[in-house]
């Protein structure tokens, strides 16, 4: 355990930080693909893995713009189910 302690404490110093993926529903991919710079990272679901800070901005941005997507969308419902004459 001490070992698995001591590579967590080195990879941290390397630029790398921790990244939690939520899992999806039961019937999508196991894995969460990010691509930065023509480098892809297959993060698993429902783990913490570690990831170059890059790469957990990118998923934080993401995460950011499916939020205000969702947002906007909901208000375009609530919208469209008025009244026009109201």
């Amino acid at each position: 355990m001490a070992a698995n302690t001591t590579a967590t404490a080195s990879a941290k110093q390397e630029g790398y930080v921790e990244l939690y993926v939520p899992r999806g529903y039961s019937s999508d991919d196991p894995n969460l693909i990010i691509g930065i710079n023509g480098k892809l990272y297959v993060l698993p679901k429902g783990e913490i893995s570690m990831v170059p800070k890059e790469v957990k901005e990118e998923f934080d941005r993401s995460q950011r713009a499916q939020n205000a997507f969702d947002k906007k969308s909901a208000e375009l419902i609530k919208k469209a189910n008025k009244p026009i004459n109201q």
